[in-house]
This record gives C-alpha cells, sequence and structure tokens, in this order.
C-alpha cells in the first residue's frame, strides 16, 4: 500500500517543480481562519507568541476573519509539519481551521 504523503511533502514538491532552491530561506505564510474577530485576535497573540509575523484582516463572509502568519526560514518538511501541529491547536484553541501555507523566496532588502 503506498504511503500517504502528507500536505507539507507535496507542497514543498511543487515548489520544487516550479524551480524554488529549497536551500534558501523562504518567506512562508501560513493562512488560518476563524468565525469571530475575537477568535481571531486571540489566536494572534498565540501566534506572535510563537515568533509569527501576522496579519489580521476579514475574510470573504462578514464573520469571517482571516490571519496570514508569515515566518521566514528554510521550508524542510518536518519543520512545516511541526509548525502544522502547532498551528492546528491555536486553530482548534480558538473555533478556527488552519488552511496551509505558502511560500516564495526570501529576498533580503539592501540597506540604505
Amino acid at each position: 500500500m503506498p504511503q500517504e504523503t502528507s500536505p507539507d511533502a507535496r507542497g514543498l514538491d511543487q515548489l520544487a517543480k516550479s524551480g524554488s532552491d529549497l536551500s534558501k530561506l523562504h518567506s512562508i505564510d501560513f493562512t488560518l481562519r476563524f468565525p469571530t474577530q475575537t477568535a481571531a485576535q486571540k489566536a494572534e497573540l498565540n501566534l506572535i507568541g510563537l515568533a509569527f509575523d501576522t496579519k489580521l484582516e476579514h475574510g470573504k463572509s462578514a464573520s469571517e476573519w482571516i490571519i496570514i502568519a508569515t515566518k521566514v526560514m528554510y521550508p524542510s518538511q518536518t519543520d512545516l509539519e511541526g509548525l502544522r501541529d502547532k498551528l492546528d491547536q491555536v486553530a482548534a484553541d480558538n473555533h478556527g481551521t488552519y488552511v496551509g501555507w505558502k511560500a516564495k523566496l526570501f529576498v533580503r532588502k539592501p540597506e540604505g
């Protein structure tokens, strides 16, 4: 029986196929959805405590709130799966859901 690949493994495979160099730093946006602004704000505090940069915004419906939690990191399956566990827990604790992630190569802005 073939082993089921994780969403993170599939995401990394897609990233590599698109030509991304997985040995370089990436800016990874993790998306979480919440049913109320209060729930989203509580979750946002948890995410800041986990060293994420966060952006809170309205979802598609008036009652939906979305957090984009960003972390600059090397995209490794082990790290992404560990973060998935933490993000699933933050979402569950606040009546929300962890949706998934998107990544792009991190480019440092020149100083000055």
